[in-house]
């Protein structure tokens, strides 16, 4: 994965903003610098016409004598391909910097291949040309692009069904910009806006929602979204026989894992010896070297779990205990790298920052979670509340306002855990194909007790049968994460009850930049 960000000027006239047109190449170096994490390998921008691409930010100098009215900024982690983005059309006059990968682009370039001609290696490529053929349903993968037209004078921001990446953007006076992470965005309405950072953290800055697409219209400085781009099919089934539905929710799941690790020698698990963890780590584990990361507090009960499965199934195990006068650092860590302060979004964050800081150590670049299945197949305890009052289709919906919302709730926040580490994630149960079967699968086969009955019949074929049928616990409180958020705040003078008053005053200090 990678880091996109760009910044447009909307007056070239007002002498108000002839210093951010001379300065458009420096502010966009420097929210690309901010966002270096993402891409450690190589780096590529482009300010209006020119192209300039590099491997570290010394060998650059910011030009203030040049007037660019745009300028898009991407840093590179290499895993696909061999490009440095931007990359272009054939004939120059599209050009795109992408975060994200594209699962089906070996079969994408062999049927654009016959109108266009493809000059690099790397699976963003094949989006510039179904941009061209207006293709707007044809991308199977988890991403975030912008792409300058310039016949067109637009550029076009968009993102995936699931919201797998994540992409953010701002409307000012003088300018509009979008970067992969808030942080981007902090430092221009620090830096343009004067605003000191705690009212830029504050800053109600919007996300691009997923299966979506934002267009600005630089001759017009104004800009429309659509919605909805990609179609979900819920009635996916004709028959709802429960060996049907499982047998073809076994396959999905098999091919989706099979997807995201195919041509990688190895992948990292961020797991919990929960059963969504471990179903994944067994898929993965039979087309490539896997290597198991559990993260938590001494003697807490993931990691229990996870160190006896990964033992029982011969799988490479990592742990790491966060020890008591680590926890602040781990919280403000987190902290820095989701651009939130919540106690559950800290809390969960924590193991998932800790096990990528692992499998970096291990030079591994992308590792896959279990994240999206408790949405999905009716993991959490508030389903069957929903159920009894509800009844089935007030289950359905609620499942379906979840799945919908992850990106939100849970996606944002571990992507920002992974990529601060350099890593990417990869979520197999929020593939495209896994969605339209699991959500038309009838909820009966879901909430039955254990609850996620139909996924949990499928991984019994492949995991111990204790990890099958182990009950659903919360990460925070299975690692014991929440607890050192808590015993954090409690060491600065703050109860449980006054935890927001501790971000406020003194984790955002911490934070800042």
């Amino acid at each position: 994965m990678c880091s996109i960000s760009g910044i447009i000027a909307k007056d070239e006239e007002g002498s108000g903003s002839r210093s951010l047109l001379k300065n458009i190449q420096k502010h966009v170096i420097n929210m690309m610098k901010i966002l270096k994490h993402r891409g450690p390998d190589y780096s590529g921008m482009m300010f209006d016409d020119e192209v300039l691409y590099f491997e570290n930010f010394d060998d650059i100098t910011e030009n203030t004598e040049t007037i660019s009215r745009m300028a898009m900024g991407h840093n590179r982690l290499a895993i696909v391909g061999t490009a440095v983005q931007p990359i272009p059309n054939t004939d120059e006059s599209i050009w795109i910097i992408c975060n994200g990968e594209i699962y089906n682009h070996v079969e994408l370039r062999d049927e654009l291949s016959v109108e266009h001609e493809f000059k690099t290696d790397t699976d963003s490529e094949a989006i510039i040309h179904a941009y061209e053929d207006e293709l707007v349903d044809v991308l199977d993968g988890d991403y975030a692009y912008a792409i300058y037209d310039k016949e067109k004078n637009i550029i076009e921001l968009r993102r995936d069904l699931m919201g797998v990446k994540p992409l953010y953007y701002i409307d000012m006076d003088e300018y509009f910009a979008f970067a992969s992470e808030k942080k981007a965005l902090y430092y221009l309405l620090m830096e343009i806006n004067e605003m000191d950072y705690k009212s830029a953290f504050n800053y109600d800055i919007s996300r691009l929602n997923p299966n979506s697409r934002l267009v600005y219209e630089l001759d017009e400085n104004s800009w429309y979204i659509e919605e909805d781009l990609e179609k979900v099919n819920p009635d996916y089934f004709e028959e709802n026989d429960y060996e049907l539905c499982k047998n073809e929710l076994e396959t999905t799941i098999l091919d989706s894992v099979l997807k995201r690790v195919n041509g990688l020698e190895r992948v990292g698990i961020i797991y919990s010896g929960g059963v969504d963890s471990t179903l994944i780590s067994k898929l993965a584990s039979e087309n490539c070297d896997v290597t198991l990361y559990s993260v938590g507090s001494e003697n807490s009960e993931d990691l229990i779990y996870a160190e006896r499965a990964a033992k029982d199934m011969g799988l490479n195990f990592r742990k790491k205990i966060i020890l008591e006068d680590e926890f602040e650092e781990y919280v403000i860590k987190v902290a820095k790298a989701i651009d939130e302060l919540d106690v559950m979004k800290l809390s969960v964050g924590i193991p998932i920052f800790a096990a990528s800081e692992m499998a970096k150590e291990d030079g591994i670049k992308v590792v896959l979670s279990g994240q999206g299945a408790d949405e999905l197949f009716a993991g959490y305890n508030r389903y069957q509340r929903i159920l009894n009052e509800k009844g089935e289709e007030g289950l359905k919906k609620s499942i379906i306002s979840d799945v919908f919302d992850i990106h939100k709730v849970n996606l944002e926040r571990d992507d920002h855990c992974t990529m601060a580490n350099g890593v990417e994630l990869r979520v197999p149960f929020l593939d495209k194909f896994v969605i339209d079967v699991g959500l038309s699968i009838p909820v009966e086969y879901k909430i039955e007790e254990p609850r996620k009955k139909i996924l949990r019949d499928i991984a019994s074929k492949y995991v111990p049968d204790y990890i099958a049928q182990r009950p659903k616990k919360a990460a925070q409180y299975g690692s014991g994460s929440e607890k050192m958020v808590y015993a954090v705040a409690k060491k600065h003078g703050y109860s449980k009850k006054e935890i927001n008053k501790f971000f406020e005053e003194y984790l955002i200090e911490k934070i800042k930049f």
